[in-house]
């Protein structure tokens, strides 16, 4: 059943997102308090999540709302969403637990003015994990996925200073990555044997899939990627280095996001790939282990993050246990199981932020005693705990008892029978003790000499976390809640595949379940009052191989492999490029390049006669290409050599120009134009010294270096002009696209210009990866350049070999340092302007005309190069105050978001045509239509413009101090003998 409602929770998470990096704006920042910034922006995951909640009470048993949108139908290929109960238990986690995160957000970073950053990185993680829960297909599942692993790396470094947290974001992005490439390869198998990519499709080719020969390598696959992203053993150890992660980062991580996208992705592909002895023996073996190590594990830690980390790990591997059960009853506690973990979970992590930043410590071995300081606190942390340890009447005591119920199931093997009932009691008790352990150690123990002073706890704080401790206590003690069995109910049948049936009712009489239960909790009882002997024997029988172990030593391997390829990677551009073109001709020939003379067609040669009275013009441009390009090569001076250069591409746009492909040659001139000042500025950054040794690598090498060269050079300019000249000559005459275009270029864009229809109509997705690639490559220069920009005094001037600066003057390459004459600046004033004209001519018109927003871009950037030479950088800066890469590069690329998705509105299709204008009614000049061509237009025009002023700043920049450069080399100058002998070592 289709609903365009389903995609509102994500954009509201969205849309949330980007209020949260407004907020860094100056003035927004001073008026917007941390505090408020949370509520306000806890109030989007709160709608989205009273939106699900409402999808979902339409929903009917083994029903499922979808969303889809064609992203490649040629191929079948769409990005869709889709919910259903087993989503929506997700869904619903990920959106509520979410809004209480955000509003502690805002009081743990009430005193930084920062905290925008954190609330961003956030809300895009929330983002990627409602959209991983609610995908729709294998791709759109895999993009989400991906999400997830990228901005937990973005909050668990957020404290980028910070060592720790480097090396726990890089370890979490490493193994979570790996498996994130596992994934993909898996999900194609998927999709292949399943003859879609849609996840309604692919749920109902159970059989085709468990039959297939390849289950092995799918199961396989996609069992790595659930592994590593829900921190099974041995992937494991990525879970407690993320703790470095803001308490707030952590809670959420671990209650309702990352660690449960590995969970949700096996119950989701239970009905399909599961069922099978493989199924079985790997997930209960991986899910026993991670059991049992993350409760050993858990109560030797003097951390109380690190202890409830060790206890999510524990709690995880209960999850993928019974996953691998083929049982009714493990999928009813499965999702008892699900929602019980993050109840408890979120509130003690939020409570155990509250005792580290009002108490200065994490550490149980220096508090004591906070039970008197922080009393609701205590009372909070207590009733969590309990739901941790499994007692009643908690809901985590439902979700302990069910999974006992599970584990003494008949119909598990007999090693099972005896293993599987253990190995529960053992971890039971030992969460048992850990959260005893939490709970005296920290509130009711006697205060401990060391305990800093404490701080009085804000009210506000302290509710966030009392929500989901005591719903775990109302479920328990309250009369069943019957929505709530419901959803649970169907959820499990979702995941199981056939019809389960969930009670939420404590009591089911006396059993083997409650035997054991009260097994496990005399066990942890007893480890409990005895926990500082048994932790001091945990410290002491440490293991010599662990799973630390093996991730150093992959990373060794992979340094020792790297050094391997280091031996071929030297850094040497003459090198890469004599073994590219070496390897080409090799692979040509090896293939049978000797084919490509023998399939030339039997034309005849044209004659001049036949040509026309072009044909001289285009000899003409042909010979100024062919004739610039040796000069660009045998030039000596570098400036030579660029002019040249130059002119080779005024001739490749003559000829152009000649075809005629006026659009073509008008981008081609003014790109030109803007490579030629850009490699003219780059001239001054280059040292004299090191432009003569890369001309004697030309001019004075070895006779037979120099046969070599041009052996290659010779050889690989023949293979593409053969290959090039083949393609122009067996080509079909007629293409098969050119008549789609010309006939519906006007009815369906209402372009006249064809290339301008096809630039920002049918590919306009290319031209947004284009621009922003353009953006990307001026965000790199200035990234690298900025420091050296920044550094440019008299040192570099030395180094560069240029005169020192005239005082009282302001530096203008080009023209000696020297103030400009008055027909200079004349000129330069009128330049501008004229530029700007003729830019949105080109944008209004462009699609009835040659021109468009890419050059628009570059008539503006030239024009602003043309004023770098004549006034100088700083009297440019001040005179242009808008011209600033970051918001120009950052308002392009918005705009054209923003136009794709009303046009998705509109329309239906990303970046699909509409004319707002005519829309309107607005009354506009003759041939110029206000539609989604022209915003994007100016889209490309902003995002061109952003990236080319990021070249003329970096590369033209005089050598004063820039704010930016001189806060980061602050920053690097903080810790210069570290840095010094990081250098070294390595």
């Amino acid at each position: 059943m289709a609903d365009n409602a389903l995609l509102l929770p994500l954009l509201l998470i969205i849309f949330a997102a980007g209020g949260a990096a407004l907020a860094a704006l100056p003035p927004l920042n001073r008026r917007l308090p941390p505090l408020g910034l949370g509520f306000g922006l806890s109030l989007f995951p709160l709608a989205a999540f009273l939106l699900l909640l409402q999808l979902l009470v339409r929903l009917g048993d083994g029903v499922a709302l979808t969303w889809s949108v064609a992203w490649l139908p040629t191929l079948n290929l769409n990005l869709s969403l889709r919910l259903d109960a087993l989503s929506g238990l997700f869904a619903l986690l990920v959106t509520g637990i979410g809004a209480l995160v955000l509003v502690y957000s805002g009081h743990y970073f009430r005193a930084d003015r920062g905290a925008w950053r954190f609330l961003t990185y956030i809300l895009l993680f929330m983002t990627a994990m409602l959209g991983l829960v609610l995908a729709g297909d294998v791709l759109s599942l895999f993009i989400f996925w991906e999400g997830t692993s990228v901005t937990s790396f973005l909050l668990v470094a957020y404290k980028y200073k910070d060592e720790a947290a480097r090396r726990g974001a890089f370890k979490a992005l490493f193994i979570t990555g790996g498996g994130g490439v596992a994934l993909l390869v898996g999900l194609l198998f998927v999709a292949h044997y399943a003859g879609s990519t849609d996840l309604t499709t692919i749920l109902n080719q159970g059989d085709a899939l468990r039959t297939s020969p390849l289950y092995p390598v799918m199961l396989g696959l996609i069992a790595f990627a659930a592994i590593t992203k829900s921190a099974q053993v041995p992937a494991h150890i990525w879970l407690p280095d993320a703790m470095s992660a803001p308490t707030p980062a952590s809670a959420y991580l671990h209650s309702a996001t990352m660690v449960k996208a590995g969970i949700y992705l096996m119950a989701r592909l239970n009905p399909v790939l599961g069922g099978t002895e493989t199924w079985f023996w790997l997930l209960s073996l991986f899910g026993l282990l991670t059991m049992l190590t993350g409760a050993y594990l858990g109560l030797k830690q003097n951390d109380l993050k690190a202890l409830l980390a060790y206890s999510t790990i524990s709690q995880l591997g209960v999850l993928m246990l019974l996953i691998g059960q083929d049982t009714e009853i493990a999928f009813k506690a499965l999702v008892i199981g699900v929602l019980a973990h993050a109840l408890y979970k979120s509130a003690l992590f939020l409570l155990v932020g509250i005792v580290d930043q009002y108490a200065g410590t994490r550490d149980p071995r220096r508090l004591g005693g906070l039970a008197r300081a922080m009393p609701a606190v205590a009372v909070v942390t207590t009733v969590a705990a309990l739901s941790l340890a499994g007692l009643p009447p908690l809901f985590g005591f439902l979700a302990k008892e069910t999974l006992l119920a599970a584990a003494v199931h008949p119909s598990l093997p007999p090693l099972l029978a005896w293993v599987f009932p253990a190995a529960a009691v053992i971890a039971g008790a030992l969460l048992l003790a850990q959260a005893g352990l939490l709970v005296w150690d920290t509130f009711f123990h006697a205060p401990s000499a060391a305990r800093p002073p404490i701080r009085p706890v804000p009210w506000g704080m302290v509710i966030v976390p009392m929500l989901p401790a005591f719903l775990s206590l109302a479920i328990g003690i309250l009369p069943e809640p019957a929505a709530l069995a419901s959803l649970l109910a169907r959820a499990a049948s979702t995941a199981y595949g056939d019809k389960v049936k969930v009670s939420l009712a404590l009591w089911t009489g006396l059993n083997i379940p409650l035997a054991l239960s009260a097994v496990a909790i005399l066990l942890g009882t007893g480890l409990f009052l005895r926990r500082h002997a048994v932790r001091a024997w945990q410290m002491r029988w440490l293991p010599a191989l662990t799973a630390n172990t093996l991730y150093h030593a992959t990373l060794r391997l992979l340094d020792r492999l790297g050094e391997i390829a280091a031996r071929l990677q030297q850094g040497r551009l003459r090198f890469y490029l004599a073994v590219i073109i070496a390897a080409m001709l090799a692979i040509v020939a090896w293939l049978g390049g000797g084919q490509v003379l023998t399939t030339w067609p039997a034309t005849q040669p044209p004659t001049l006669d036949s040509l026309g009275v072009l044909a001289g013009l285009r000899l003409f441009a042909l010979a100024a290409v062919v004739g610039a390009a040796l000069a660009s090569v045998f030039l000596r001076r570098d400036l030579f050599a660029i002019l040249a250069l130059g002119v080779s591409g005024f001739g490749v746009a003559v000829l152009m120009a000649l075809e005629p492909a006026p659009d073509v040659a008008l981008v081609q001139i003014v790109v030109d134009i803007l490579t030629t000042v850009i490699l003219v500025l780059a001239l001054t950054r280059l040292p004299r010294t090191q432009r003569r040794r890369a001309q004697d690598l030309t001019f004075r090498q070895s006779r037979a270096g120099l046969v070599r060269d041009a052996l290659v050079a010779l050889g690989g300019g023949a293979l593409v002009s053969l290959i090039t000249l083949n393609a122009l000559l067996t080509r079909p005459r007629v293409s098969a696209v050119s008549p789609y275009y010309i006939a519906n270029a006007k009815p369906l864009t209402g372009a006249k210009d064809i290339v301008g229809a096809i630039v920002v109509d049918f590919r306009a997705l290319d031209t947004l990866i284009e621009i922003t690639v353009f953006a990307l490559a001026g965000m790199g220069i200035y990234t690298l350049l900025r420091y050296a920009a920044r550094r440019f005094g008299d040192e570099g001037r030395q180094v560069m070999e240029l005169p020192p600066p005239t005082e009282g003057r302001l530096p203008a390459f080009g023209i000696g340092g020297a103030h400009p004459s008055a027909l200079l600046r004349l000129l330069g004033n009128v330049s501008l302007p004229l530029a700007l004209i003729l830019a949105a001519t080109h944008m209004m018109y462009g699609h009835d005309q040659p021109g468009d927003g890419f050059t628009a871009g570059i008539l503006i950037s030239l024009a602003a190069g043309f004023w770098y030479i004549i006034f100088g950088y700083e009297e440019t800066r001040r005179r242009l105050p808008w011209l600033r890469a970051f918001p120009l590069i950052g308002g392009g690329i918005l705009l054209a978001l923003v136009t794709g998705g009303l046009a998705a509105l509109l329309t239906g299709h990303f970046l699909g045509n509409f004319d707002l204008g005519k829309m309107l009614g607005l009354p506009l000049p003759a041939g110029f239509y206000f539609s989604s061509s022209f915003l994007l237009e100016v889209a490309i025009c902003l995002a061109v413009l952003g990236g080319a002023t990021h070249m003329l700043n970096t590369l033209g920049h005089p050598g004063h101090k820039d704010a930016e450069s001189a806060r980061d080399l602050a920053h690097m100058d903080e810790q210069p003998q570290t840095d010094h002998d990081s250098r070294k070592g390595a």
